[in-house]
């Protein structure tokens, strides 16, 4: 089935705030960047559909553009309201959504390749991240259920308000998707997982 995979990236200049106290703002946006470009490239190689970036910053263009894939502006509105007013901008948008996560140093292509084949008609797939929340969400069809990235706990937010649009509804549980890196402590986890792989993290 045709996908839109759309990837939120913030304004890198306050990139991962909450690492303050294990990296400077230089090394929180280099390290940004590299994971968004990780996941990107990632997505491409999985063959998943249509790519872009979703973000407001001046370098997000050019970074798209070194990564192939596009680029829509997300309108500097808030997280969940600017992935879904993303969508919309796309020339003839495909029947099915992936929302995914910058941040996931340890995606590999069969991650996407398993929320993809999970995925069918009026159905609702959530990545479930390691604390609770979500850091993918495929949707058919695309329109049938907004994302409510940020909510505490937010993968059973999204199984509930699909049930309640009658969706069927998969949670995948995989490392790639679930180790997102939000602490130093997820970062220093995600650096032990990735086994040197300075080029990600």
């Amino acid at each position: 089935m045709r996908t839109d995979v759309l990837i939120p990236l913030k304004h890198l200049a306050a990139a991962k705030s909450r690492l303050a106290t294990a990296l400077s703002v230089a090394e929180r946006r280099r390290l940004m960047a590299a994971m968004v470009a990780h996941v990107a490239r990632t997505v491409v190689a999985a063959d998943a559909g249509r790519v872009a970036l979703v973000s407001s910053d001046p370098a997000a263009p050019a970074l798209a553009d070194r990564l192939g894939v596009a680029c829509v502006s997300d309108a500097d509105m808030p997280w969940n309201e600017g992935l879904v007013h993303a969508r919309a901008q796309l020339p003839a948008p495909a029947q099915a959504v992936l929302y995914l996560a910058g941040d996931l140093p340890l995606l590999e292509v069969g991650d996407i390749a398993a929320l993809i084949d999970a995925g069918g008609g009026s159905t609702a797939v959530v990545g479930r991240a390691h604390d609770g929340g979500t850091n993918a969400l495929w949707i058919c069809p695309a329109t049938a259920l907004e994302p409510a990235f940020g909510t505490p706990r937010s993968a059973a937010v999204h199984v509930a308000r699909a049930g309640e649009r009658g969706l069927e509804v998969v949670v995948i549980d995989r490392p790639g998707l679930a180790r997102d890196v939000d602490t130093p402590a997820d970062l220093a986890l995600a650096r032990r997982l990735v086994h040197g792989a300075a080029g990600v993290i």
